[in-house]
């Protein structure tokens, strides 16, 4: 009787939650806009599932140690040697002890799919929650991701201090690729450019793809003299790395246009934004394949046109293919 209790008043209300966080997760699949808008409510769900998943697995723990008790009782009570009335009694909680056993064995078979049904949803959810962070030409962060990051920075300079750097990056002439190759060799090209770049940074650097040809990169942590060392590598590494656009292992060179700004006293995302969008306005009218930099408190004084090959100062970073 106190496993049937016990069953009642703890097991079964977590099998039952389970299953209904189950079913709405299933109806909050439905559609990638609903994907990117559930985005908050998906992360906190899937921290509720996996908690109910551990304590799951604690029940199911509980259960199994508590069906030994049993069966440690069962086996005393049929070594006793009774007779009469006794007897009768004996066999009757035998009978019993054997219900108990055969509701825990039932029970431990509902825990164990209830657990592996939960574990399949939580893999799921992790997936689509990573795949609504993501572009699927490019291989790199979306928009949305982008966004998120920026306003993560922006915390952390206000409350810390700590600086950082953003760089809108412009592929040259893209639509000249499209119209000589096709959109397919554009597209490789995006998917090329989008694996460069994270090759190109540090792990606690952040790339998107910010919209068409532009891509977005987030230096954390970063002063702009610094960075402009680095930016300015990406730009030389990219000019002499033949990208693929089709079978047949055809490649095209490709040069990069890229504005970048450091973070400001008082800087809202739209600040920050609007000045590397200038930068990069400005990269490409003075004749595109260069680095132009947002005038700034840091920098003032220093040529905005920056470029290392004059002094051949050029970084050293991580090795790159081709």
């Amino acid at each position: 009787m106190s496993s049937l209790l016990y069953v009642a008043v703890f097991v079964l209300p977590s099998v039952g939650a389970g299953l209904v966080i189950g079913c709405f997760l299933g109806r909050s699949t439905t559609g990638a806009r609903e994907l990117a808008s559930l985005a908050k409510d998906r992360a906190a769900t899937l921290k509720a599932l996996l908690g109910l998943l551990d304590s799951t697995r604690r029940l199911t723990a509980d259960v199994d140690s508590h069906t030994s008790e049993i069966r440690e009782v069962e086996r005393h009570v049929g070594d006793l040697k009774l007779s009469g009335e006794a007897s009768t009694l004996r066999h009757a909680l035998l009978d019993h002890i054997s219900g108990v056993l055969q509701s825990n064995h039932r029970l431990e078979e509902d825990l164990t799919a209830a657990r592996y049904r939960m574990e399949e949803q939580a893999q799921e959810l992790d997936r689509t929650r990573r795949e609504a962070r993501l572009d699927a030409l490019s291989g790199v962060a979306n928009r949305k991701a982008f966004d998120e990051k920026l306003t993560t920075l922006l915390n952390d300079w206000h409350k810390r201090g700590q600086t950082f750097v953003l760089v809108l990056v412009d592929i040259d002439h893209f639509k000249w690729i499209n119209d000589t190759h096709g959109h397919p060799a554009g597209d490789a090209v995006i998917g090329g450019m989008g694996a460069f770049l994270k090759q190109c940074l540090r792990d606690g650097d952040h790339v998107a793809r910010y919209g068409g040809d532009e891509f977005a990169i987030l230096l954390g942590n970063s002063a702009p003299a610094l960075a402009r060392k680095v930016v300015e590598w990406i730009r030389l590494q990219t000019a002499r790395h033949p990208f693929e656009i089709g079978p047949g292992e055809e490649r095209v060179s490709i040069t990069l246009s890229l504005g970048m700004t450091g973070v400001q006293p008082g800087d809202l995302a739209e600040n920050v934004i609007q000045r590397a969008d200038a930068a990069l306005y400005e990269a490409k009218r003075r004749g595109r394949n260069q680095v132009h930099c947002a005038a700034d408190r840091e920098n003032e004084g220093l040529p905005l046109v920056w470029s290392l090959t004059a002094t051949g100062d050029v970084p050293t970073g991580p090795a790159l293919p081709g």
